[in-house]
């Protein structure tokens, strides 16, 4: 997990050498916390560029950008090829390799092969190529958008960044907030007018020459879809025989490591499988597991530690106390202003703010730990959310036809809810620019759907809780083989394989203990304690909130909403629902009043090295099971 950030100018540089070199330290600072062990300038004619790296692959040696030997072209790679090794045999005849760096394999390989490079990679990446001889720069994203790439075009100038704030601080970059991005569900929006996020699965081409941009598709999932009966003898068993025998393998892929590696372990079924699977290769895998009321209620945190005595792993359960957790943490105006900096949008979640600081606590157990094993990406694949607490649904059909009728339903807001430009506010899936099979299941077009709810939420605060404290974090769920495996599964087994999850229970059946694997899902209703910590929130920062955001000029968007914020503030409380609700509204208002600000004055007041540190919690060895 690293970081970089840059600009390509097609004309003649805007801005003198000094200039530039400014920019990219502004930049290299937005940068520090993802790449906390080195930093890389490269700066010409045409391309200035910063890369900051956390070493993980071979750590001594793989310092970037790494050149081709004729010195004409470079790569910059942030996450991980898992692959590598695989490829770096098949080019080592060809190539002379001065490193073992991951990195090194992807620029070989695009020389051997162009862009269908990608297309044999297999991992988690953000990667730019710059070709000195052409002067064009190729950005990529993998398949999924594990890693995140923004870019803008602003005349003669292209930017591009790891993060959005490595753009905002550019002078010439866009700035002003876009709203709907809010509602929107789309891969490519970054929440500022102006500033795309490049979609997983997209590759770019921009030409320094003559200042063209160029954006293609490499992956998608509807390509691997059966929509039609084929002759397919397997039977439910073989298709969970075969899809273990992936995930033992991108378990074990990403392990890969010259740096210590944990896991996160909720006690839920997702999390367990990977640290069973993991624990076949690594016998020293520390797990951490958030224990709060609710992980005590519902039997979550017990689990995990018997999961982690039956595995003999090192287990490090960590106290989250909800009426202590914002004065242990030293919560204040300063820090809500620093996570939303941190997660790059205007939005507040309780779950991204206590993510980060279970991180913080790994780095202060084991600080050379730098790569964190995680759970996301199964349920949104395999059947996850068709048994759930809030939607009555008996079977597999009644699910289907839910799925179904939520797209209607959502389709018929978009009418009153268009905007004076004529576009939706509202705009789910862009499923107007994709493409599906006309016999596509509504499961299929679910999957479509969680890919965008994964780049939009899931993968983008998994990124940033966890760069925030120098952490890589690794989703084995997410292999694209996986992925694609699950998608290929024709319409006749989804109901057998999915319905309840049961390709994944089976499955991990392998490693776990059947009570285990067949356990029910703990179902995310926000716990009545995060209320109250969110309503302690509010009370701990509103009034220096009021004293500074109310002064400030350029706020007009938000006439109507700042004269309502001290009522809000007083209907405000943690203990009914017009209360949580009005208290989630003023925390959203005000976070989206933060990031106009942090547009603003592009990320100047923002102190990064005041939320690190050591870690204020500790661990509680001594809770009792759930009776």
């Amino acid at each position: 997990m690293c970081g970089f950030a840059g600009f390509a100018t097609s004309g003649v540089q805007l801005c003198e050498n000094a200039q530039r070199l400014d920019i990219l330290t502004q930049m290299s600072e937005q940068l520090s916390q993802r790449g906390p062990d080195d930093e890389q300038l490269f700066d010409s004619e045409r391309l200035s560029l910063v890369f900051r790296r956390l070493s993980i692959i071979d750590v001594a040696g793989g310092k970037q950008p790494i050149w081709n030997q004729q010195q004409t072209m470079f790569v910059v790679c942030n996450g991980e090829i898992y692959n590598y090794k695989e490829l770096r045999s098949q080019l080592e005849s060809k190539y002379d390799f001065r490193s073992h760096s991951d990195a090194e394999v992807v620029l070989h390989l695009y020389t051997e092969c162009g862009i269908e490079a990608l297309q044999q990679l297999n991992g988690m990446f953000a990667l730019a190529i710059w070709d000195t001889q052409r002067q064009e720069l190729v950005l990529a994203r993998d398949r999924l958008g594990i890693k995140p790439l923004y870019y803008c075009q602003v005349g003669s100038q292209f930017i591009f960044g790891s993060t959005l704030t490595s753009l905002l601080v550019h002078p010439d970059a866009p700035n002003i907030p876009q709203w709907q991005d809010k509602t929107n569900l789309s891969a490519s929006t970054s929440y500022v007018k102006g500033i795309k996020r490049l979609p997983g699965g997209h590759y770019l081409t921009y030409n320094a020459q003559q200042a063209t941009l160029e954006i293609n598709c490499y992956w998608e999932l509807s390509h691997y879809f059966v929509t039609e009966p084929e002759e397919d003898h397997r039977s439910p068993q073989d298709y969970i025989t075969e899809y273990r025998e992936l995930f033992a393998d991108s378990v074990k892929k990403q392990l890969m490591s010259d740096v210590p590696v944990g896991a996160f372990l909720s006690g839920g079924l997702d999390s367990s499988a990977i640290v069973a699977a993991a624990s076949q290769y690594k016998k020293d895998l520390h797990c951490f597991t958030m224990v709060s009321d609710f992980s005590l209620e519902v039997g979550d945190a017990q689990t995990a530690r018997d999961l982690c005595d039956y595995l003999n792993l090192p287990f490090h359960p960590v106290w989250f106390d909800p009426e202590k957790i914002l004065e242990d943490i030293h919560f204040s105006l300063e820090k809500f202003e620093y996570f939303i900096w941190l997660i790059d949008a205007p939005v507040f979640y309780i779950e991204f703010m206590l993510k980060s600081e279970l991180h913080r606590y790994v780095k202060t157990l084991i600080p050379e730990l730098k790569v964190i094993l995680l759970g996301q990406g199964s349920d949104e694949f395999a059947g996850g959310y068709s048994i759930a607490e809030d939607i009555p649904q008996s079977d597999w059909n009644s699910f289907s036809s839910n799925l179904t009728q939520a797209k209607q339903n959502v389709s018929k807001l978009k009418k009153p809810m268009s905007l004076k430009d004529g576009s939706y506010l509202f705009d789910l899936l862009g499923e107007e620019s994709i493409s599906l099979p006309s016999e596509c299941t509504a499961f299929q077009r679910e999957m479509l759907r969680r890919i965008l709810t994964l780049q939009q939420y899931n993968l983008w605060h998994e990124d940033r809780s966890s760069s925030g404290q120098g952490i890589e974090a690794r989703v084995p769920f997410l292999d694209h083989r996986l992925v694609e495996y699950l998608a290929a599964i024709p319409p006749s087994m989804q109901q057998i394989l999915f319905w309840d999850k049961k390709i994944i229970r089976e499955m991990a059946k392998q490693w776990l203990p059947d009570k285990l694997a067949y356990r029910k899902k703990s179902y995310g209703m926000e716990p009545l304690s995060w209320h109250r910590i969110k309503y302690k929130i509010l009370v701990a920062i509103f009034d220096k909130f009021q004293e500074k955001y109310q002064a400030l000029n350029g706020f007009d968007d938000f006439r109507l909403v700042k004269p309502n914020l001290q009522l809000w503030f007083a209907e405000a409380n943690p203990n009914d629902d017009k209360g949580i609700f009005t208290t989630n509204k003023l925390l959203d208002a005000m976070a989206m009043m933060v990031f106009k600000n942090l547009c603003l004055n592009r990320c100047s007041e923002v102190s990064m090295g005041d939320f690190k540190g050591r870690s204020p919690l500790v661990e509680l060895h001594s809770f009792e099971p759930n009776k």
